[in-house]
Formats: structure tokens, sequence, C-alpha cells
């Protein structure tokens, strides 16, 4: 039943963060300008009395129903999330198992619904909207890491060859992370079509990329939703965003053909497998994006795959942890 429970939490990390791409790439990330609620009701307005309703307790605002039928989806479905990782904690609290993670799940869906809030109250601050993607990002990666370690294939004859990847494994992964998080602030300061040509961006973006320009942030707006920043320093953080796909492509690249050679089990050569093909399935899919100007179900599969590779790297390094031997000389 524990492990149905966990099955169940990771199926609904996986909508959410699929649910929350979307919410954010259809504009409706302030489809209800008020939280929990929606325009002051349990719901999305759909009926026209609650429509009239709605406008009348917001009257400086235009009701979007689309846009709240969006944004409180992926409420509901974040909800059932935080309950299922309460019950996880529980659970595992009764059992005695998995003490630390269980906690730190709980311990970060809370964040999570304190940045889901604030991204509504502070009106989509890119700071806010970035650190709800990355804590989404990290439940669905504890979430299979508690899964794996409930499996009694993690348990493996120590491996010195792979286990002395765990420093490069672990450079992959700040840089995966980093490369993420270029990403999210470049999705949450709407720079995702700043640059429309290959490879890099449009003839002379050189002159006009400030690396200050794109990692500031004008405090105090009324809203930051469709932006602030100039166009100038959009291009800056979308030439960031190509030049870490570009590092990360070769690190991440690096690290799975030496992974390759090195692991011994079929298992060891499925993680890195997975690794491969969701790493160049990222490539495509951000080449896509800039093609074909950004179409809303592949950015929002750009934005799955992101997690999923996120996801598996963090499970390879616990596998390499798992096949360490107590003493390396």
């Amino acid at each position: 039943m524990f492990k149905a429970l966990v099955n169940g939490a990771i199926i609904l990390a996986m909508l959410t963060i699929v649910l929350g791409a979307y919410t954010r790439l259809t504009h409706a990330g302030l489809g209800c300008p008020d939280w929990p609620g929606c325009y002051g009701f349990i719901s999305a307005p759909k009926q026209a009395e609650h429509i009239a309703q709605a406008q009348e307790n917001f009257p400086h605002l235009k009701v979007e129903p689309h846009k709240a039928r969006n944004e409180m989806l992926h409420r509901y479905i974040a909800g059932l999330l935080g309950l299922s990782i309460l019950c996880i904690f529980l659970c595992a609290q009764l059992q005695k198992r998995n003490r630390i993670l269980a906690g730190l799940l709980l311990l970060l869906v809370v964040m999570q619904a304190a940045l889901g809030m604030w991204t509504v109250t502070l009106q989509l601050m890119p700071l806010v909207v970035l650190g709800h993607l990355l804590g989404g990002f990290s439940l669905l990666s504890l979430l299979v890491l508690l899964r794996v370690k409930m499996n009694k294939l993690s348990v493996a004859e120590p491996d010195l060859q792979l286990a002395r990847l765990i420093p490069f494994a672990w450079f992959a992964l700040v840089i995966l992370i980093l490369q993420i998080s270029v990403g999210g602030w470049t999705s949450s300061n709407y720079a995702a079509l700043a640059c429309h040509q290959l490879p890099i961006c449009e003839t002379g973006w050189q002159a006009r990329f400030n690396l200050s320009s794109a990692m500031s942030l004008p405090l105090g707006q009324a809203t930051y939703e469709y932006g602030v920043l100039s166009h100038d320093a959009r291009l800056s953080i979308h030439v960031l965003h190509r030049v870490g796909a570009l590092i990360t492509f070769v690190v991440l690249g690096s690290f799975a053909v030496v992974a390759w050679r090195r692991a011994q089990t079929n298992g060891m050569r499925n993680l890195v497998l997975g690794l491969m093909v969701l790493l160049i399935l990222q490539v495509c899919l951000g080449l896509i994006n800039v093609i074909a100007y950004l179409p809303l179900a592949n950015a929002v599969a750009h934005n799955f795959v992101a997690a999923n590779l996120l996801m598996l790297l963090v499970v390879f390094i616990y596998q390499l942890y798992v096949r360490k031997p107590k003493l390396i000389t």
C-alpha cells in the first residue's frame, strides 16, 4: 500500500509539472487573482451569474474563465499531491523507514504551497516563479528516489569503476540544475522568443548582450505578467540559455558515454540509455521551440523532459552510491 501511495504521488507530481507549464505558457498564472480560491469562489467561475459576481468582486480585472479553469486545475492536482505527501510522511514515521526523505518531501511541499501563493500575490515575480519550478522538479526527483530506495533492486554489489564516477556525476548534476534554472529564468521573464535564429541569436547579438541586465530584476512592479525587462535584457537571457544548453549537452553527454563504458549490469546501462535519450530529446525540443516559435505542446514537453532528466540523474547518482565500496583505495 505504501508503494502504491508513492506511485500515485509520482503520477500527481508529473501531472502538476505538466499543468504548471501549461498554465504558465497559456498566460493563466494570474487566471485567479486570489489564493487559494478563485475570484472569491472555491472553483473557477463557470455559470454566467458566477462570472458576473466575480467581475463585481474584482471590478479592476477582466474575468477570463478559461484561464481560471487552467489555474484551478493546477491547484487541485497540487493539493492532492500535498495530501499524498502528508500521508507518505505519516506512513514513513509509523514504519520507521525513510523518515528523513519523507520529512524532506513534506517540508518541500509546504514550501511549494507558499511559493504557489506568492506566485499570485506577488504577480508572477520571476524569482518566485523560478523557485516554484525548481521545487516541483525537486519533488518529482525525491519521490522517485524514495520509490527506488523501496525497491530491492537498489541493493547491488560494489563496483569501484562506477563509484569513481561520483564526482563527475555531481558536476553534471550542478550543470544541469544551473541550465534548468536559466531555462526557468527565460520562461518567467518571457524571453523564450527573444531570439528566432540559430545557432545563437540574430546578427549583432554580441553588441546587445549584457550579462548584468540578464540577471537584473526591477522590484516593486505592479505586475510581472508578460515581463518587465527590455528586449536586450531578454535577448541576453535567451543567449545564456542557448550557451548553457550547449555546455549541458557536452557535459552530460560525456558523462553518459563514460558511464556506458563502465556499466556492467543491464540496470545501470538502461539508466545511462535513458539519460542519453532524454538529453537528445531535450535538445530536439529546444530546437523546435526556436524554429516553430514556441508551439504550446512542444514547450510543455520541453519543461517535462527537463524534469525527468533531472530525476533520472538523481537516481543514477544514488545508484552510484549504492555501488560504492565501503573502502575505496
